[in-house]
């Protein structure tokens, strides 16, 4: 009995084991966006409009699918928004300045640990190398305001096989998501994470239910195939005992006759001697 109990146990932890990477799978990066990425709007509307924003810029990341270029654009900003936050006192307010940039900055430094942890075949480098550059309010957090939502497209099997490199037809001045004259546009309510431009909202909304469909099948495949090994192992070994146990009962139970029938011989002979 402690031996079966012992086996069962087993087979329990070969199945949670089996069943970790389903675990990993669902630990994506988006989970690291908190909704403080909703202050964005008030601190864009505290900043002059002329105030300037040093970046290192990655060329070219409007037409670059999102694995090219976000493991260097979250550093950059990173960086970047380090450099803001110095320039900034640490107010006590809730909403100011220092402490949405602060807030972001964690936001940030948490996507970068997590782009470090990630494949290296989901995330590649871009061809080009970031260029310092001088952004507006509005133009930099366009910026970061596609950087957090590229995240959402990292897992994507597509971007596995696009290629990182940009045409040398493109400039930096071309480039519409860092255009002066492109207005700043921002959801009435940004709840969970902040939209891109209309390009990208539109791309995504063609593909939302095969894109979850996709994740779904990832993380089913290896919940599935453990559940098959648990139970394979536990029908392989309850077949493997059945005869055992069958043997056993039988022999308790020729034990029990040998012993009843002794017995009676015994007082038998008890009788026959007085």
């Amino acid at each position: 009995m402690k031996k079966t109990q012992t086996w069962i146990v087993t087979c329990i932890y070969l199945q949670l084991l089996l069943f970790n990477p389903l675990v990993k799978t669902k630990g994506l990066c988006r989970n690291r966006v908190t909704d403080d990425v909703k202050d964005v709007t008030k601190l864009v509307a505290n900043l002059p409009k002329d105030y300037k924003i040093a970046l290192k810029y990655v060329p070219g990341m409007d037409v670059l699918p999102s694995h090219c270029w976000i493991s260097v654009m979250v550093e950059q900003l990173s960086v970047s928004l380090t450099d803001l936050l110095d320039k900034f006192s640490n107010i006590s307010e809730g909403l100011s300045n220092y402490s949405i940039i602060d807030k972001l900055v964690k936001i940030v430094d948490d996507l970068v640990e997590c782009v470090e942890g990630h494949s290296s075949e989901n995330v590649k480098k871009s061809s080009k190398s970031p260029e310092p550059r001088l952004f507006t309010p509005e133009e930099f957090f366009r910026i970061f305001n596609r950087s957090i939502d590229a995240f959402k497209d990292l897992e994507m099997v597509a971007s596995k096989t696009s290629e990182c490199v940009v045409s040398s037809t493109l400039s930096p001045e071309k480039d519409s998501r860092v255009s002066v004259t492109k207005p700043f546009m921002l959801p009435p309510v940004a709840a969970s994470s902040l939209r891109n431009d209309s390009s990208s909202s539109n791309r995504k909304a063609t593909n939302p239910i095969e894109d979850s469909s996709i994740q779904w099948a990832v993380m089913a495949l290896p919940a599935c195939f453990s559940l098959v090994i648990g139970f394979a192992f536990g029908a392989f070994y309850w077949k493997k005992k059945q005869p055992n146990l069958t043997r056993t009962v039988e022999n308790i139970q020729i034990n029990e006759e040998d012993n009843e029938i002794s017995m009676l011989q015994e007082k038998e002979r008890e009788f026959q001697e007085v």
